[in-house]
């Protein structure tokens, strides 16, 4: 029989714990890496997100390693030590929302020229 997880609930532990190894894997690059857990072991999964070191698109977390999966098989494995931040990531994280569409004229109370 198995007993109650010992560690943190909803931590990356206990998804490791659950699953296996973790993986971060990056769509617009078709790459991927091992999620190694050593400060974020105890950190609640639910509250982190990842970008790509290379391109600084989202990141996605997996359970099983892409390239192993079928219409996955071209992701190479990219193990980066020590991974910086890509500026394009930190910028969309931290600067000003973009609107998603654009008003016009009159939403900004301004008349329209004439012609």
């Amino acid at each position: 029989m198995v007993g109650p997880f010992p560690g943190v609930p909803f931590s990356f532990g206990a998804l490791r714990q659950t699953y296996g190894p973790l993986f971060v894997r990056c769509d617009v690059c078709r790459r991927y890496a091992r999620l190694y857990l050593a400060e974020i072991r105890d950190t609640d999964y639910r509250t982190k997100t990842f970008s790509c070191c290379r391109c600084g698109a989202d990141g996605a977390l997996t359970i099983t390693e892409p390239n192993t999966e079928t219409g996955m098989t071209d992701y190479q494995l990219d193990q980066v030590e020590g991974p910086q931040h890509h500026p394009g990531a930190v910028a969309r994280l931290t600067g000003q929302p973009t609107p998603a569409y654009r008003l016009s004229a009159k939403h900004y109370g301004v008349k329209a020229p004439t012609r």
